[in-house]
């Protein structure tokens, strides 16, 4: 087995896979390539729904598995039409699943994406897809952008879009989901915990060792909600990256045009001009100092209280976190740590909350908690690839629906009777001929004080299986 192969099957079953059916399970192999040495410059992935090239130091000399895979993640289509500077791909698939937490679900269903270049000036994609689930609860467990609200077939737009520039400089217009963030298992500022935001992007990366994207998005246009975010990244080397982002979830009959500004930081705009608006800062790196070995960080602020007198306390939240990808045995290692304060992603008016159609836009944790996770991973037996994972979660008594009170205290973190989750799974991801993939995972958890109940204990068996054809 060649040590592109091992790296292949390692990273298959990178850290953040937690569902496959109708997402492409592929990407997050990456991650685990970053570890390896193979992707520079550090930090810089390849857009899991945009279909954008890899950044692969060695692309050229890989071969077997990871070199398929990297095919399929830089250009998963089939070209259909082609001219001068225009192509058109398209593709599709359809998959069946099966869940089982203390009663069974079942879900299936087909997508269909098409992209192309339109006179070597404009990029677009598009991807449809229907499912149809067993009961009339969205299911649980399923990606996001697939949970109805009732029984039945259910059509989804899940990301359509237009891109144009030159020069350095993009801008994107439609349905563009987004993961911002260094982190493995969750994101804690943009994530894709929340289906896609219909928005306008601008992007410029002036040189190699920087790139800058600032973003105006809607959250919920009935009631006038929107999200803007922008970030900068800096290489000083190809093994070193840093971050720096800003959002704000804001409240207007109108667009903000100094929320809409890319270029001015709003932290100060939302303290002194406007009132009751909910903005964050993020910083985060990402550092690859041998091959082999990577390392990450990101730092949340919602809220420092620099104003002492008051005593209230600080609204953070932190990740970081350590991976191991050998190039010469079968084994691939992450550990993992996030931490996220009381009240982070609340606010004293509920629209005002960090939230996209009910889920958090950042990290699906939540406020008031923590969890350590490490992950191991094998390709002992490609194409079948198998991962254990293990973690332990606290989660206090806060929630994101809590509100920011006006009279609030310093107190122990987590808050209130603090529920505990030991949770340990295997999984495992098979390529099969034809275009067919197969997982399946088996999950045993165990709590106390469930429910926030003193010496409250529960425990039990989650268990799913997926097939899926691409083509």
């Amino acid at each position: 087995m060649t040590a592109a192969a091992i790296i292949a099957g390692a990273a298959i079953l990178a850290p953040g896979w937690s569902y496959l059916p109708l997402d492409d399970p592929v990407w997050p192999w990456t991650q685990e390539l970053e570890a390896a040495g193979l992707l520079r410059p550090a930090g810089v992935y390849p857009d899991e729904h945009l279909g954008a090239d890899l950044p692969l130091s060695n692309l050229g000399s890989l071969s077997g598995p990871v070199g398929e895979l990297a095919k399929r993640s830089s250009m998963p289509s089939e070209v259909i039409l082609g001219g001068e500077g225009s192509e058109l791909f398209a593709g599709g698939g359809i998959a069946a699943e099966g869940l089982y937490r203390g009663d069974g679900e079942t879900r299936s269903g087909t997508w269909l994406s098409a992209s192309g270049v339109l006179g070597g000036l404009l990029v677009f994609q598009e991807r449809l897809s229907v499912w149809e689930g067993s009961d009339e609860e969205p299911p649980d467990g399923f990606p996001s952008c697939h949970m109805g609200r009732e029984r039945g077939r259910h059509l989804y737009v899940d990301r359509g879009f237009l891109e144009g520039g030159g020069r350095g400089i993009s801008v994107s217009v439609g349905r563009i989901p987004q993961r911002w963030g260094p982190g493995r298992f969750t994101s804690l500022l943009v994530s894709t915990n929340s289906p896609a935001l219909d928005m306008i992007r601008f992007g410029w990366q002036p040189s190699e060792k920087l790139s800058f994207t600032g973003l105006t998005a809607t959250v919920d246009s009935d009631s006038g909600i929107y999200l803007s975010a922008h970030r900068l990244d800096f290489w000083p080397s190809d093994r070193l990256r840093f971050g720096l982002s800003e959002a704000v979830l804001f409240s207007s009959r109108g667009l903000d045009l100094a929320y809409m500004n890319p270029v001015i930081p709003w932290y100060p705009v939302q303290w002194n001009e406007r009132q009751d608006d909910n903005a964050f800062l993020c910083a985060d790196f990402t550092a690859v100092p041998l091959d082999g070995f990577a390392g990450w960080g990101e730092l949340l602020v919602d809220d420092l209280q620099y104003q002492k007198e008051y005593h209230r306390p600080d609204k953070l939240g932190l990740t970081v976190g350590a991976g191991y990808t050998s190039t010469s045995s079968t084994v691939g290692a992450t550990l993992e740590y996030t931490r996220i304060d009381r009240f982070v992603y609340s606010q004293k008016l509920a629209r005002n909350y960090y939230l996209h159609d009910g889920r958090i836009i950042g990290s699906e944790l939540g406020p008031d908690g923590d969890r350590l996770t490490l992950a191991l991973s094998t390709p002992a037996l490609w194409p079948l690839a198998v991962e254990v994972r293990a973690s332990h979660r606290r989660a206090g008594e806060g929630t994101v629906y809590e509100g920011y009170p006006d009279s609030v205290a310093v107190g122990p973190f987590p808050s209130g009777v603090v529920e505990n989750t030991t949770d340990a799974a295997v999984r495992l991801f098979c390529v099969l001929p034809g275009g067919f993939e197969a997982s399946a995972s088996l999950d045993r958890w165990w709590k106390t004080n469930a429910g926030h109940v003193q010496g409250a204990e529960d425990r039990g068996t989650d268990a799913s299986a997926e097939v899926r054809w691409n083509w």
